[in-house]
């Protein structure tokens, strides 16, 4: 192997790699014009934690303090009130005289006289011919490496003229997601950066980054909200217009989200009202909604700052050290098919430190295999270290020689001992200008080094860190200090925290820091290149592997340590800033040993609850494992027991969050081991145990039985007996409906949102009970269930399950007592009390009331903008169950059973069919794909046994999972005798339909697709009676008709076609033909005025089998032609070549 870089791309081809390193290290901020000031108390550290610390706030009178300039020298010392220029300039500036008159004026001259003379030392710096070059090295040898970015980018750019171009063919837009891998210091972060540049040559282009830390990996969202927040950042300086029209759509499309983002993100309240930014309830979402908020919430944020700053490039750096939320957003993104302006996230990770047992190592897996189905691009570009040729060329260009022979033996030794690693390189020749191995002779203008000395004196070299260290020991003891308390701070930190710990800590721990000047110290690790400014207060180390050198510089920093740090930011800071770096100053204090502290297992579940609401499930269970370990010895006493259960409680919620059921239940074995502990205390874990038995293990009849055992023990009897819950559902069915149509409007009107804890307790444990009764298809318990969670909202209050429940009241109204009028006026109720509530619950409210209710009495086109509208809804509150299921009747459910051509169905097929696996919800999944297959052999020609629904979207077989789901085989049920209608397999469906009758009806009671599915069974029904004569088709027949005449006559203006056609069927066996004619004809101009295509070209071919049976050859081959000309606009192509072949046959 040689030791080039190899880059694969998927959907690209490969090119060959060749080495390069961007050696310069970059221009490093210092905090040139900034200071904390000399007064070391915390308050002054705290009031500026905040801001940034400007010129203006210089002690010029007083004090000291030691600032740089970006180039590292030229530095002004202040004392006394005057300011000495310390460069080759020797003039002295005095201020004594503007301190005592105050002149603003003169003060603003010398500041710029100051700023040009500290511009002029930079300039002198940058001629300077007797030091190593890093800055203006540039990048050397990447070239393949930057011709693939290059690439990546084009494509994006492309995509973008492709979406401004109003075309009737416009391609499908792609995202680029480029993965760059390689050793820590190989370049991977300087080439990833080298998009900025091409960036900036696009009008509107924005590239921002975020960063992971290895003493941070518990820390949820970290990188996210850092790219996010400097991309907020940029808003300010964006025009007004743009900006008023970012901020309508946060207010409009995020709304409450927005509020849950700006918590993570503050830079984007820039974009929000005072009003917005109000404490609101989203610290209380479901666990299992929470997570689906935080994603939906991201990627709208996403679309609207890319409506204005685009293209976007989003830069994520050491992600082998993400968390697995942010890893979740990551993927949401970049699978975001619906973005209209295209996303390039680059994320750079360590190869060697992503294995097989790694979250990162599976997560690239799940990409590349989603890549092609959700239409994003996926680069890996591997970066290696160089060989020597390219360290010879980096050495050349630092020391400005062109000559690669002056040099060639200098590059072996530094390869010898660095391997070719960039940064190893870097710090290596900077060790040997430093130790003068390597010097610039001024008498002979010319580079001197020995190298058979150089060898000798670097035979102990081991890596980089170790090279680090070395140079770190060269510097004052209170500067390897201050580089110890900033690498316990983590990569990047605020400036305030670092000085309230160098002040406040060193006290404390009796180190002898506070004789050091705060500021001194800081100049001299940032002349050596150690840390550097980012931002206004932030500042950050200038590699991961300096603060990892920092870290273990001494035997200082250990466990004790960092709980002392932690500890003492934890009693110093102020509330706000505590809140602010919680994450932080938690990880310090669980670095220590420290046991039976209670003060700290509180502090742990603070940030467990923290982490919960911005729904990191897996930091929130860790910090809940980490207060566990530091409850005394006997946690479970009076004095502990709330802590020890709020622990254990949320831990419990949390581990069920990510799946370790394990662990869910020796929590739960804990807590019901404690006879101390009252039976309210205990209905939490008891409900996360039914919950896991219903959610995780499909126990759902084991989940009743919780429930039904903790609703006794909380004095709410559900029921009277197992055995009369049938009897019990129809009595209390009626009665609730009774009692509720009695209540007036104003009742309802105010009706406040419940309170009582127990009650909501109540709520929430019948809620369980009806979910986990559907899908155990208990029906009758369900039924039950649903008139308790109504009568608990009238007795106590609104819940977030009212809307919901009251909406299943109104289909019971309708099927129960037929009556349309109480059932519209439930169903407003319902939609009044929802919004009343808020909208945690609009999308199930919504596809009850369309799906089952109000489709029964309204056009079926009247229900697709609700439907979309409940889609919505659910996306922005976390529903992401009911919200799906209105996904799938707005675009397949309704068109289908209106007729509408298939040909836009099976487009939308896909789409939807994305959201469902990005969603992760199988029972959708098997429903869509059932209908998905149906829809596709529709279209089959007839050789190809169109009838049997298997094929590239759904294969069914006997005993596999989702055979016990309602949805799933109610819809296979449907799907299997569209088909036999369709394509005129009769005998198959008829006597289907007498052996299973109203089987569909009974997996999904009281969906509008019942009229549909029953008036089919009828087609079918009457087809063979009037081939066989037989009773028992025609009785069976002649319910349906009967049925459909009920639901035509009761005002479902759907049906009113099927009742046509049905009573022409009966016209013809009662031989009442000329009624037949007249029937038929009215059904074919109803169908066809009404668009329902289906069932116009239906209507036409069993006329025309009428026709042919009255032995009228050419009306028939009329009706059979327009029967084939209406399959074929509808779309059911392989049944129109059927007819055809059969119209040819006559």
């Amino acid at each position: 192997m040689s030791n080039t870089g190899s880059i694969s791309q998927k959907n690209d081809d490969s090119t060959q790699n060749t080495n390069q390193y961007d050696s310069s290290l970059g221009d490093q901020d210092t905090l040139t014009n900034k200071s904390l000031g000399t007064n070391g108390s915390l308050n002054s550290a705290k009031q500026q934690s905040r801001r940034s610390v400007s010129f203006d706030d210089l002690p010029l009178d007083g004090g000291s303090g030691i600032f740089t300039t970006s180039s590292g020298s030229g530095a002004f010392s202040v004392h006394s009130g005057s300011v000495s220029k310390l460069s080759n300039d020797k003039s002295v500036l005095s201020l004594s005289s503007l301190r005592s008159d105050g002149r603003k004026g003169e003060l603003s001259i010398l500041r710029k006289k100051r700023q040009r003379s500290v511009e002029s030392q930079q300039a002198m710096e940058e001629l300077t011919i007797n030091k190593l070059d890093f800055k203006s090295m540039g990048l050397i040898g990447r070239k393949q490496e930057i011709e693939t970015l290059k690439l990546c980018y084009a494509r994006l750019l492309l995509q973008e003229d492709n979406d401004d171009t109003e075309t009737d063919t416009k391609p499908e837009s792609k995202n680029e997601l480029v993965f760059i891998r390689g050793f820590s210091g190989a370049g991977k972060s300087k080439l990833a950066r080298t998009m900025s540049s091409f960036i900036e040559a696009t009008p509107n282009g924005v590239y921002v980054e975020g960063k992971y830390e290895f003493t941070a990996m518990d820390q949820p969202y970290s990188g996210i909200a850092q790219a996010f927040g400097k991309l907020c950042a940029k808003i300010h300086d964006s025009p007004e217009d743009a900006i008023a029209k970012m901020s309508k759509a946060v207010t409009e499309l995020l709304m409450e989200e927005a509020k849950m983002l700006v918590r993570l993100i503050p830079e984007l309240n820039v974009l929000m009202d005072d009003q917005a930014t109000e404490k609101t309830s989203v610290d209380n979402m479901e666990t299992e909604r929470g997570q689906e908020r935080w994603k939906y919430a991201f990627r709208t944020l996403t679309r609207i700052l890319g409506s204005y700053f685009h293209p976007l490039v989003l830069m994520w750096d050491d992600l082998q050290w993400a968390d697995v939320s942010s890893l979740d957003v990551l993927e949401y993104l970049i699978s975001d098919v619906h973005n209209t302006h295209p996303l390039m996230i680059i994320g750079c990770y360590r190869s060697d430190e992503v294995t097989e047992n790694t979250i990162l190592f599976h997560r690239i897996q799940t990409l590349q295999s989603k890549c092609d189905q959700f239409s994003f691009r996926i680069t890996d570009i591997e970066v290696n270290s160089c060989d020597v040729n390219a360290v010879n060329e980096m050495i050349m260009s630092m020391m400005s020689l062109d000559d690669e022979s002056k040099t060639r033996e200098l590059a072996e030794v530094c390869f010898k001992r660095t391997h070719g690693n960039p940064f190893f390189v870097i710090e290596f020749m900077a060790m040997l200008q430093a130790e003068g191995l390597v010097a610039y002779n001024l008498g002979l203008l010319k580079w001197g080094f020995d190298v058979a000395k150089i060898e000798d004196a670097t035979m102990s070299t081991a890596n980089v860190v170790s090279l680090l260290q070395a140079r770190m020991r060269k510097l004052p003891d209170n500067a390897q200090l201050l580089l110890q308390y900033a690498a316990c701070l983590g990569a990047s930190f605020f400036l305030a925290t670092l000085k309230f710990l160098w002040e406040d800590h060193a006290s404390i721990a009796m180190i002898d820091s506070a004789q050091s000047n705060f500021s001194q110290m800081l100049r001299v690790v940032q002349d050596a290149k150690l840390i550097e400014t980012c931002g206004s207060d932030e500042l950050r180390f200038v590699h991961d592997k300096v603060q990892e050198a920092a870290l273990y510089l001494s035997d200082l920093v250990n466990p004790s340590f960092q709980f002392g740090l932690g500890l003492c930011l934890y009693r110093g800071l102020d509330p706000t800033d505590l809140e602010e770096q919680l994450f932080d100053v938690v990880d310090l204090i669980n670095q220590g040993n420290a046991t039976n502290k209670v003060e700290l297992a509180r502090l742990n579940l603070r940030a467990a609850k923290k982490a919960r609401r911005i729904s990191a499930f897996q930091s929130a269970a860790n910090y809940c494992l980490n207060g566990i370990k530091l409850l005394p010895s006997d946690p479970w006493t009076e004095e502990h027991r709330e802590l020890t259960l709020d622990l254990y409680t949320l831990g419990s919620e949390m581990e069920l969050a990510v799946g370790h059921v394990d662990k869910v239940e020796e929590y739960v074995t804990a807590v019901l081991a404690q006879k101390e502990c009252t039976r309210m205390e205990v209905v939490p874990v008891k409900m996360i145990s039914a919950k896991l038995r219903a959610t995780t293990q499909m126990r759902f009849n084991d989940a009743i039985d919780i429930c039904l055992e903790l609703l006794k023990e909380m004095d709410y009897k559900l029921v009277w007996s197992q055995h009369l819950v049938g009897i019990q559902a129809i009595k209390l069915a009626m009665q609730t409906i009774k009692s509720f149509k009695k209540l007036p409007l104003e009742h309802f009107d105010s009706l406040q949102k419940m309170k009582d804890p127990k009650q909501q307790a109540i709520v929430t444990l019948v809620s369980r009970v009806q979910y986990s009764a559907f899908h155990a298809k208990r029906m009758l318990l369900n039924i039950l269930c649903t008139c308790r969670l109504v009568e608990l909202t009238l007795a106590h209050g609104i819940s977030e399950f009212s809307g919901a429940s009251i909406a299943s009241l109104a289909t019971l109204v309708l099927f129960l007592q037929n009556d349309q009028e109480t059932m519209v006026e439930f169903s407003e109720i319902a939609f009044s009390l929802q919004a009343k509530y808020g909208g945690s619950r609009f999308a199930d409210t919504t596809y009850i009331l369309y799906g089952h209710a109000l489709s029964w009495v309204r056009p079926l086109h009247a229900c697709l903008t609700p439907t979309l509208d409940g889609y919505t809804q659910g996306l922005r509150s976390g529903d992401n169950e009911c919200s799906m299921w209105n996904l799938i009747a707005h675009f397949v459910f309704f068109p289908y059973a209106m007729g509408s051509p298939l040909a836009p169905i099976l487009g939308d097929c896909p789409k939807v069919l994305l959201q469902l696996e990005e969603a992760k919800l199988k029972d959708h999944l098997l429903v869509l794909r059932v209908m998905f297959q149906m829809i596709v052999n529709l279209q089959l020609p007839p050789g190809e046994e169109p009838e049997k629904l298997n094929g590239i979207h759904y294969f069914f077989r006997e005993g596999e999972d989702g055979t016990e789901s309602a949805s799933h085989m109610g819809t296979l049920h449907l799907a299997q005798g569209e088909l036999m209608v369709f394509h005129g397999n009769y005998k198959e469906l008829a006597n289907r339909a007498i052996s299973k009758g109203d089987y569909y009806s009974g997996c999904l009671t009281g969906i509008f697709l019942i009229p549909m599915e029953t008036f089919h069974r009828g087609i079918a029904l009457y087809a063979m009676a009037r081939r066989t004569k037989s009773r028992k088709f025609k009785s069976r027949a002649k319910k349906i008709r009967k049925q459909v005449k009920k639901w035509s006559n009761d005002g479902n203006p759907n049906v009113k076609h099927y009742d046509m056609i049905l009573n022409a069927e009966q016209a013809v066996l009662d031989k009442q033909y000329n009624r037949a004619d007249e029937l038929y004809k009215e059904a074919i101009v109803y169908t066809a005025r009404t668009g329902h295509l289906h069932h116009a070209a239906l209507s036409n071919e069993r006329y025309a089998d009428y026709r042919l049976l009255r032995s009228d050859v050419d009306d028939a081959k009329y009706h059979m032609t327009e029967a084939i000309r209406y399959y074929r606009e509808w779309g059911a192509v392989g049944k129109a070549e059927k007819l055809k072949k059969e119209m040819d046959e006559l």
